[in-house]
């Protein structure tokens, strides 16, 4: 039972990145995301974070 609160508490750490709504891109590494954590890979967890927190979004010129 620990474990799995282990677990709720790290899938919903603030330190987690957050994806833009609407963005193909970032559905797709969040998705990967969940994958991971799913399987128990830590690291793939890790990368999607990062690959996330740099992800660029353009800013709307009007």
């Amino acid at each position: 039972m620990a474990a799995a609160a282990q677990q709720q508490a790290e899938r919903t750490g603030p330190l987690e990145p957050v994806p833009v709504s609407g963005c193909g891109v970032c559905l797709a590494l969040v998705t990967a995301r969940e994958i991971a954590r799913e399987v128990g890979d830590r690291c793939a967890v890790a990368v999607q974070n990062a690959e996330l927190r740099n992800h660029p979004h353009r800013q709307s010129q009007a």
